[in-house]
């Protein structure tokens, strides 16, 4: 076990200093490609796919007429200049793992060296994933095809997060990730001098108007009973100090656990664009880019949790759902399955966001998510 630890410290080291964006983990796919192929020996227990060039199926099939059970890591980084602070740093200029997939990665190149030494009668896909960063990576898996050769059971995944300290795992037993939806909404006027703003119809002010007013709105539309976020990050306007903008964006996303809700606060959103855009004489549009489903687990799974944490010594926290977004959500959706926090923060350390240029999950997190993962596997 120390040998394939040390491995995959190697392996995780080599991932995380060259990311790779949504879609073109090309290199990191070789990576993990190269690593399966030594670590399964030749084995014809074992077939590697590639359904895409940026992907990895490790197809181990030894449970004669068994259901298999998919075992998924997500592959892609995130736009995000790394600090000089961590401990590895990306060599990728501006692309980091700020989100942690390198050691999901590696946990489920741990996971296949395990299956490899101990031969259970089992069937498993060990799925490598790409474009999970807005891309919607599992959705265009799954509706590739390529899974239809299968019988399959359930799905399995973890996330990496400084919110809990190593030797801790959290998940529930229903929902606990969101529905994101991501959305521009754009502002159409009239540009003139600003020394004339009554020849113009000034898009910037309707969008200003427009986010000061969208969450007093919501507030009066979603019920004290259901959740509804709705989060503005980013806006484009103007090309000059004295000139009346007539072009303004905003890119924004929502959140929510029901679809109901979602479709109603997304009208809210629609009906304040409108309604301010008129009232300075423009126009609005709400473009929706893209959404991904709630993940919702399977509670005897989460059960299953539950008692391998107890019997490893491990902390297994019952958590509320949360408003993240994660495309695992369409695995759960198909098949039912579970997805886990894994606790990657050292204890007596300051924890990182997701996300952020300093978030650099603990290497003990890799030991912990094996333990896991491979008491799920042969359960």
């Amino acid at each position: 076990m120390t040998e394939l630890i040390n491995s995959l410290r190697v392996l995780r080291s080599e991932l995380h200093r060259f990311p790779e964006l949504s879609f073109k983990e090309e290199r990191t796919a070789d990576i993990i490609q190269s690593f399966i192929t030594e670590r399964i020996n030749g084995s014809n227990l074992f077939t590697i796919h590639r359904p895409f060039l940026t992907s990895v199926v490790v197809e181990y099939s030894n449970g004669k007429d068994l259901p298999y059970r998919i075992f998924r890591a997500d592959m892609d980084a995130l736009p995000v200049k790394e600090s000089a602070l961590n401990e590895i740093i990306s060599q990728n200029q501006g692309v980091m793992h700020a989100c942690g997939h390198d050691v999901h990665m590696t946990i489920l190149c741990g996971l296949i060296s395990e299956t490899a030494r101990l031969k259970p009668q089992k069937n498993v896909l060990f799925v490598f994933q790409p474009g999970e960063e807005g891309a919607g990576g599992a959705k265009g898996l799954i509706d590739s095809g390529f899974f239809d050769r299968f019988n399959i059971e359930s799905a399995f995944a973890l996330h990496v997060t400084d919110d809990h300290e190593v030797g801790e795992v959290a998940s529930n037993g229903g929902l606990l990730f969101a529905i994101p939806r991501e959305i521009d909404v754009v502002f159409k006027g009239k540009s003139a001098h600003a020394a004339y703003p009554e020849k113009g119809n000034n898009a910037l002010m309707a969008s200003a108007r427009f986010l000061f007013k969208c969450g007093e709105t919501l507030k009066n539309v979603i019920a004290e009973n259901e959740v509804f976020l709705a989060h503005f990050g980013k806006i484009s306007s103007g090309t000059a100090r004295n000139i009346i903008s007539d072009y303004a964006e905003i890119q924004g996303t929502l959140r929510s656990f029901d679809m109901d809700v979602m479709i109603k606060g997304t009208e809210t959103v629609k009906k304040t664009a409108d309604e301010c855009a008129t009232f300075l004489g423009c126009s609005a549009e709400v473009k929706i880019l893209g959404e991904y489903v709630a993940v919702k687990n399977d509670t005897k799974l989460f059960d299953l949790l539950k008692k391998i944490s107890l019997e490893k010594g491990i902390r297994c926290i019952d958590k509320k759902g949360e408003l993240v977004g994660e495309d695992f959500g369409y695995f759960t959706q198909k098949w039912g399955g579970l997805l886990f926090w894994l606790g990657s923060k050292e204890s007596g350390t300051d924890p990182n966001p997701l996300h952020s240029e300093k978030f650099f999950p603990s290497f003990k997190a890799i030991d912990t998510g094996l333990k896991i993962m491979r008491e799920i596997l042969l359960y």
